[in-house]
């Protein structure tokens, strides 16, 4: 399939035209970006890398911005440039683990343009797609392809590491099913994609199960947390999906199915770091979700809604 630029990638085509957007409606970005920023270039020996890994950070930022978030019409609830905020920040949190000091530096790169770019679009048509991995997954690792080649003329970005980066974006990928040779998927794809490939050394496929165990790692967030990033889904969903959602399906079943059956730590840090607290928060979603789904079926879907923020409340 041809995912080809639209509107808002030619729109925020460089680095001056995301900054001169930013600064105009987003000056707050700054605050991250300087935080991000220090960090990042505390990590890296390569410092000329580090002006590459930034400016395209800031593009996709702005183009997340424009594409699905604030800056749009019709705002995502979910994917939108806030999803990148908690991304940076869940983490440059997770560097301070001892268990991180493995990590090599180019690392911390891929896994931030990771965080800023696997969502870039998300209303690809995936109805006549073929293939396990979502048109948005495909979509958004072709536009942070193109991007990195246009802003990396002297190949700092090395190839190797554009694959990894893939790997990440596409076996970000949610979903469960079969694919053509029979191995069974639930929740992201790496482990799948993985059958496929052998050219990634051990370190490289625990980044990538590390780079998904971090984009679903809201489990594992306060209850509180949970429960806004549980409905910010439902209400995207609701708003952009051409079927109804009923809500007592979403966070009833639906819920335990996600919580339980799909979302799962891969990586060893992602296990170290997210685990604790996803126990915790287990017996309390299980009882949540069952609330939800012995209510009344005549319940519409704003009240099943507040229902289920009652019992956050009576849980926390």
């Amino acid at each position: 399939m041809i995912f080809p630029p639209d509107d808002v990638e030619e729109q925020i085509a460089n680095i001056d035209q995301a900054w001169i957007l930013l600064n105009k409606k987003l000056p707050n970005f700054k605050s991250l970006f300087h935080v991000w920023s220090l960090w990042h270039e505390n990590i890296l020996i390569n410092s000329s890398l580090h002006s590459v890994i930034s400016d395209a950070l800031v593009v996709c930022y702005a183009r997340m911005a424009l594409r699905n978030g604030s800056l749009n019409e019709h705002p995502r609830d979910y994917h939108s440039e806030k999803h990148i905020d908690d991304l940076l920040l869940r983490l440059m949190a997770l560097s301070e683990l001892p268990e991180t000091d493995k990590i090599p530096d180019y690392g911390w790169s891929i896994l931030s343009l990771f965080m800023c770019s696997h969502d870039l679009r998300q209303s690809e048509d995936n109805r006549s797609n073929k293939n396990i991995i979502g048109t948005n997954e495909q979509a958004s690792y072709l536009e942070i392809e193109r991007l990195m080649t246009l802003m990396d003329s002297k190949g700092r970005f090395q190839n190797e590491h554009k694959e990894l980066l893939k790997l990440m974006i596409h076996g970000s990928t949610f979903s469960q099913g079969e694919d053509n040779n029979g191995n069974i998927y639930n929740g992201n794809l790496v482990d799948v994609l993985l059958k496929n490939i052998d050219y990634f050394e051990e370190g490289d496929k625990q980044l990538a199960f590390l780079a998904c165990d971090i984009d679903t790692a809201n489990v594992a967030a306060e209850l509180t947390d949970y429960a806004d990033s549980s409905i910010n889904v439902y209400n995207e969903i609701q708003t952009f999906s051409k079927t109804p959602i009923n809500a007592k399906a979403f966070f009833g079943v639906q819920q335990q199915q996600y919580f339980f059956v799909m979302q799962r730590f891969n990586s060893h840090i992602g296990v170290v770091a997210f685990s604790e607290q996803k126990d915790k928060n287990a017996p309390k979603i299980k009882s949540i979700s069952r609330v939800i789904i012995d209510s009344e079926d005549k319940l519409a879907n704003e009240e099943v809604v507040e229902l289920y923020r009652q019992q956050i409340r009576l849980m926390v």
